[in-house]
């Protein structure tokens, strides 16, 4: 069967209630991929669809209950996200890569480890500069694992009101209970800060003793990823509640080299080409190598191109590091002369 008539059919099944047919559109996507010599994701495809978690793959069509709201500014305190990224499709270290692996695994062998009375490490905490992957290796994880993504930003959650952070928090873990999440805290370090920190007033202290209260007492099956850009302002007591903590650094040279293949290889750029303008790329984030990319990317589509020439990477890399000459001297106090070129 043609792989499009595959695809209609999984949509016209999983509209149909058809889990019959559902499973033999999916049992031969599988097949097809196999024959393509695609062996990693037909086993990652196999394993989703034997696993118990493909219940759980088409959760962006499930109902969920309103997210809860701040009181006195009515915002929600959280967003639920059904990322389409995967661990796969990340550029990470092999200890990061080997240390959410375990993670994963750990997670789909939940029931299994808690009958031999083992607990699931299921608390990660991420840090490391702005940029570098957090976000977007937490997104990955719910990817892999096929399930929503409750993000929650500390903006969202942090009150001018006396007491009420620490409702927002209870509010957060009250809802995450209801279900199975990953649920991402990120710009952790907004309430995750030290209560030993002598420019914090008692606020802080008590949002801290509330969320170790709460992290420790949660007992639904979800994983739960905290992200921070100042690692150094956590409390103590918080860094022994989790199970693994991973240091996100800014992209080494093979990593950059890595990221500009992966976005531009569909406009045919050699490899010399691409390690020779990486270098100019070092100390950037991997968010700003891939601004980078798409900046040559949008050009090329834009000009009517199917190939980049030299010229077209180092304009953007240009207008990159203008930017972020601009972002230095507004930190400073004083902006640069606009670039006309």
């Amino acid at each position: 069967m043609a792989r499009a008539d595959l695809i209609k059919k999984i949509f016209r099944c999983y509209k149909g209630n058809d889990s019959s047919g559902f499973m033999d559109a999916a049992q031969s996507i599988i097949e097809e991929e196999r024959k393509k010599n695609h062996g990693i994701l037909a086993e990652e495809l196999n394993r989703i669809l034997n696993n118990g978690f493909a219940k759980q793959a088409p959760s962006q069509f499930m109902h969920y209950q309103p997210p809860p709201r701040d009181p006195d500014r009515k915002t929600p305190l959280l967003q639920i996200k059904h990322p389409d990224r995967y661990l796969r499709d990340l550029v990470l270290t092999d200890q990061q890569i080997s240390s959410l692996e375990n993670t994963i695994r750990e997670y789909r062998e939940w029931d299994v480890l808690q009958a031999n009375g083992l607990t699931p490490g299921h608390k990660l905490l991420f840090c490391g500069p702005p940029g570098c992957g957090k976000t977007v290796t937490a997104a990955a994880i719910a990817g892999d694992l096929g399930l929503p993504l409750l993000y929650v930003r500390f903006d969202s959650v942090v009150s001018s009101l006396l007491g009420e952070t620490s409702a927002n928090i209870r509010k957060v873990f009250d809802y995450a209970s209801n279900g199975t999440w990953v649920l991402f805290f990120d710009e952790f370090d907004a309430i995750g800060r030290s209560r030993d920190d002598i420019s914090e007033h008692g606020e802080i202290k008590r949002v801290v003793n509330s969320f170790l209260q709460l992290l420790d007492n949660f007992t639904g099956k979800s994983l739960i990823i905290a992200a921070t850009n100042f690692a150094q302002s956590l409390d103590y007591a918080l860094w022994r509640r989790f199970d693994e903590v991973l240091r996100f650094e800014k992209p080494s040279l093979e990593q950059i080299i890595d990221l500009m293949q992966r976005h531009l290889s569909r406009l045919g750029v050699s490899k010399k080409l691409l390690a020779q303008k990486a270098k100019e790329l070092l100390n950037m984030s991997h968010g700003e190598v891939e601004r980078v990319c798409l900046d040559v990317l949008k050009s090329c589509v834009m000009d009517g191109k199917r190939t980049c020439q030299k010229k077209d990477i180092e304009r953007a890399i240009h207008r990159q590091k203008h930017r972020e000459e601009i972002l230095k001297r507004a930190s400073e106090g004083a902006l640069p002369k606009i670039d006309t070129e």
